[in-house]
Parts: C-alpha cells; structure tokens; sequence
C-alpha cells in the first residue's frame, strides 16, 4: 500500500487498486477485473427482435418480456420508452461519464436521471434509438441487462464503502463478484418476479439492508487467532402496498461462502416463488407463507448441495483495496487559504465528509429530484479526473458522491461545480427530496411526484431553511403505493393516490412519518393521514415547525416522534385533510404542474412492486 505521504508523478493515475492477499492489481479506472458488463451479442439480439417484432413475428407481450430483460421499458406516453442503465454498485469512470453525457444529449430533454437502485435511466428514448444507444454504451463497458423485468436487478452499495472511517471493510469487490456472477445467469432469466440484493459495511447501513430481498452487511470474527471476514444475511425485506423488513438468515456467513449461500437463495426462490400471481410474487411473501426457519432450511440444504456439485466452478474473490496515487497534502507551496465565503462554508459543512484516509474528503453532489444534465456530466467527468480518483459513485439517495478528493483542493473543486450549478447544499438532509418518476413518465403514477418535489425543495429552501440542513430529517415521495420513492423509508414520507372532495376527484397523498433503519431496530414510516397534494407543503411545514417548536436539545425527529407520539401529529395535520369548494379554491383541484382537472390515468405496470 503507498503512502499517501509520499510524492509520486503526477502523471501516474490518480488511484489504484492494491490486492488483498496479493490478488489482483489494476488500474481503478476499469472495472474490477478490468472486463466489461457489455455483450455485443446481447445487442445483436435485441436489434433483431426490434426487427421481428416490427415485422409482426413476435407478439407484444413476447416482445415486453424481452424488451424488459434488456433494461427498456413503456412509458405512458405511447411510442416512448426508459431506458435503464445498469451501474453495479454505483461505480462510473470519467469516461462512462462523458459517454452518458452524449447519451442524455440524444434525449429530448438533455437530462439523464440517477434512480434510487444507483442505475441512470434516459427518458422519451424511441424503439428505433435503443440499438444505437445500446452500442454507445458497450464502448465504455456499459449495460442495460436486467436492469428490468423478473431478474436480479442492480446490486447496490453504500457510496462510502471503501472510505468510510466505521467501516468493517470494503464490500465493494464482493457486489461485483455477485453482480458479475448472476448478469445473464441461467437462473437468474426468469425469476418469478424483480430481486434485490444490497451491501453495506459501516453502521449506519448505507445500503439499506432491511428493505432488500437481500441485504448483504459487513461483519467480522476471530477464528484461530486470526480475524475472519464474513456477513450477516437478511432476506424478505421489501416495499411497495405490503411492506416488510428483512429477517436475519444467518448470523455469520464465511466470505468464502457468500457466493453460493446468494446463489442458494436465488435458486429457492425461482422454485417456490408464486408464479400464479403477480402480487404476490416477490420474495417478502416466500418468507410470509413459509416463515423464516423453513426458509433457512431450505437454503441451507441448497447451498450444501451446490456447494458439492458446483465445487470449484463459482468465481473466486477478487478482493482489493482502494489505495491514493496522487500526493493528498499541498507540499511546499502550503495550504490554500479557506475563501471567506458562507455558500462555500456552508457547502464544506453539508456536502463534504472526511475519508478514513487522511488528507482525502467523499463530496456528495446533491442532484435535484435526481436529475443531471449533459452539460453538468461533463463537468462531472473532468472533476472526477482533475481532483478525484477518476471515477463517481451514484447514491441510492439520488445523487454522485466524488471520492478521494485531497482536502486542500476543495475550495478549487467548490470552484468548478458551483459554475455547473453542481454546489446545492444540504446533500442528503432534509432539503435534498426524494422523489419517483411519477406521473410523468411512469404508467403507475397517479399523482405529479416530481412535481410535488420541487415544491417541498422550494419550501425547504425558504420557510424552513433554519431546518434545511438537518441531518436527522428526510422526505421522500413516490407517485403511488409502490414506493419507488421509498416513502416507507423516509422520516416524512408520502405516497400519491386520489380522493374526492366536493364531488370533484383531487390528488392526494398518504403521509407516514417515523422510519428507523437502525439494524436490529428497524421499522418503517406509519401512516398518519391523507392530505390533498396541494395542501402537502403546508402540513410538512406545520410538522415540522411542531418538531422545532418541541425538541428538547437536540433531539432528532424520530425521538421527538417516539416522546410526542403520532396522534399530536395528527392534530396538527387535521385542518390540512380538507378542501373549500372548487369554486373558492379551483388551484388546489388540480396536481403539480397540471391545468386540466385531475383524473386518474394507470396504464398496465411493467415494474410493479
């Protein structure tokens, strides 16, 4: 491992990965094992189905099948598709980011949108575009393969593994060991319905383990005098109308053997999984109807199982670590003095987190409603190079976090993307909304979640901008029921859904409040009541001046929910369920961004939760 003291040639690159038991030892910019997640033939595919499909000779729900496998899928708006790209673990170079900037410069509106499973979707793409753009993104190692439809879907991870100062280890190289082993699986084509897997190695579980299929955390023990790496496995979480937390499968599973216990897993669920209906179809109901111990007797006798036939068939490990390359110090010039500036210090104190590194900061890049522009990309990519390691990682809260960026460059970096309006505060605070496509875009979306987004961000903005910054407060909203936007996840979060006041059918949304992700003390938002969309920046603003009004000290809103209890809540949010007739109040009918009167318009969901 190289010091991060000592002087090296700056045009060597800016990071390297350094093995771990001396296994591998290649450049950071390419990916793990320095192979591509692209398949020139799985293009070639797609492009002759697009031809036989237009030629009538595959039928339209063959084609969705297919066309939903590959990481594409329908709009509302007819003749218009998503196109979802894969990011593992949410790792990008400067060169996959410059190749997405073209991309989203192909899209009508010039923006490519990070999701909340760390992927980038394209919107308003055309059939006959998908080919081309698909080709694009094989250049730099890209692809849109399963990113959709009944499959494993993004193997996420916490954007500070490998810099957190509490991590365990970095769990990193195993995600991509596991997302590289199930991409284009046999068993892994035709799942009863969407899977989740997850990683995290630091305590505040940063992948969110207790809302996966499987969530993956970091743990260590001692074994024979030698510390052993390994992690604890939760299965069955999941979101949408039916939410669950995940339950622990195994207290220890050996790093050796987390391969086959995921692909154990996998298996179980392909063979009992409901098939018959599509509601119940996910892994969260495999685990209600069988209960957990016979669940885990079944992995367990599956993976014994592979474990003898499949011996030296799964894929070893290659487990590195991230190690700087450039001089992380200011050497004899000395340190640039800090501007005096109260936008860039409020930024240092919101957006900026040291590494456990020394001389190295993680800055987060705060991206509204997770949208980034081409232009903004670009930026992006020569930031990631001028003062990083050369690479990004999106965050499952919506944005990019720029990693290894030597703490005496920051005011230079501030610099540079406050120009690209890349320097929004409040990164991951309460000002930071979380939001799902909505209504916009999704056939699902029965309410302008975007919408309302902009509005709660303009609310946080101004009326609550002494709370803005709050760590311990997040909002998050999806556009229906099936919380894309990970409402239940959220310290206030809500859902969209219709309602008729006065005769008149208006959109609303259900607020829950109260999340807990803390391990071994989960539990999801609870409901507290059903209010109008336009009503929605009110009663946020009531809540939460309620919550400046009553903490004690400094006091975080879920222990002020748990002293106050819910139902002092809902008195306060009492006069914000109602509506004036359409006569006296004929804005507050209609949704976000909306001049016609509001009705519901589903189409079928290819995504459904």
């Amino acid at each position: 491992m190289n010091n991060a003291s000592e002087p090296v040639d700056a045009e060597q690159p800016a990071n390297v990965l350094t093995p771990t038991n001396g296994r591998i030892n290649q450049e950071k910019a390419q990916s793990a094992n320095g192979s591509s997640w692209a398949s020139e033939e799985d293009i070639d595919t797609f492009d002759q189905f697009v031809r036989r499909f237009w030629k009538g000779e595959i039928s339209p729900d063959e084609f969705k099948r297919f066309r939903l496998q590959n990481g594409i899928y329908g709009q509302r708006q007819e003749g218009e598709q998503m196109f979802r790209i894969k990011i593992p673990w949410g790792g990008l170079s400067a060169a996959q980011l410059e190749l997405l900037a073209e991309l989203a410069a192909k899209a009508p509106n010039g923006v490519a949108h990070v999701t909340t499973r760390q992927n980038i979707q394209l919107h308003f793409i055309k059939l006959e575009q998908v080919t081309g753009l698909m080709r694009s993104l094989a250049s730099v190692g890209l692809t849109t393969r399963e990113a959709c439809g009944n499959t494993v879907r993004n193997v996420t991870v916490g954007h500070c593994a490998g810099v957190c100062s509490q991590e365990l280890f970095d769990v990193t190289p195993y995600a991509e060991t596991i997302a590289r082993f199930l991409l284009r699986n046999p068993m892994n084509q035709n799942l009863p319905r969407k899977f989740k897997i997850s990683f995290s190695g630091c305590p505040d579980d940063l992948g969110l383990s207790p809302m996966q299929d499987i969530g993956v955390r970091a743990a260590l023990r001692s074994a024979g005098g030698k510390e052993e790496r390994g992690f604890q496995l939760y299965v069955g979480g999941g979101l949408g109308p039916v939410p669950r937390l995940a339950e622990l499968l195994e207290e220890f599973t050996p790093e050796d053997r987390l391969l086959p216990t995921v692909a154990a897993i996998v298996r179980v669920f392909d063979r009992v999984g409901n098939r018959d209906d599509r509601h119940k179809a996910r892994m969260k109901f495999v685990l209600n109807k069988l209960g957990i111990e016979a669940f885990r007797t079944l992995v367990f006798q599956e993976r014994t199982g592979l474990e003898s036939t499949m011996a030296g068939q799964f894929p070893p490990l290659a487990v590195w670590e991230e190690v700087p390359f450039h001089h992380a110090s200011p050497g004899s010039t000395g340190a640039p003095v800090e501007p005096d500036d109260s936008a860039y210090r409020r930024w240092r104190t919101t957006n900026v987190l040291q590494q456990k590194q020394p001389g190295y900061a993680m800055v987060c890049i705060r991206l509204e409603l997770g949208d980034i522009t081409s232009a903004q990309l670009r930026a992006l990519a020569f930031a990631a190079r001028e003062f990083g390691d050369g690479t990004v990682r999106s965050t499952n809260q919506q944005n990019f976090a720029l990693r290894w960026i030597p703490s005496w460059r920051l005011p230079a970096l501030y610099r540079v993307l406050s120009a690209v309006g890349l320097a929004a505060p409040s990164a991951e605070r309460l000002a930071d909304v979380t939001a799902c496509p909505g209504a916009d875009t999704c056939q699902l979306g029965i309410t302008s979640s975007r919408g309302l987004g902009a509005a709660l961000g303009a609310l946080c903005d101004d009326e609550l901008k002494d709370l803005a910054d709050e760590t311990g407060i997040r909002i998050k909203i999806s556009a229906c029921p099936n919380s894309c936007g990970q409402h239940h996840l959220a310290d206030i979060g809500l859902y969209g859904g219709a309602k008729k006041f006065n005769g008149q059918q208006v959109p609303t949304y259900e607020m829950l409040l109260g999340a807990r992700l803390t391990p071994g003390q989960a539990s999801y938002a609870k409901p507290v009541a059903r209010i109008p969309a336009k009503n929605v920046p009110g009663a946020v603003e009531a809540v939460l001046q309620l919550y400046q009004k009553e903490r004690q000290g400094g006091e975080s809103f879920t222990s002020f929910l748990d002293r106050c209890g819910l139902e002092s809540v809902k008195t306060v949010l009492a006069p914000f369920t109602e509506l004036p007739p359409a006569s006296e109040a004929p804005d507050q009918y209609l949704d976000y961004n909306a001049e016609e009167a509001f009705s519901i318009h589903v189409g079928p969901g290819e995504c459904a939760s």
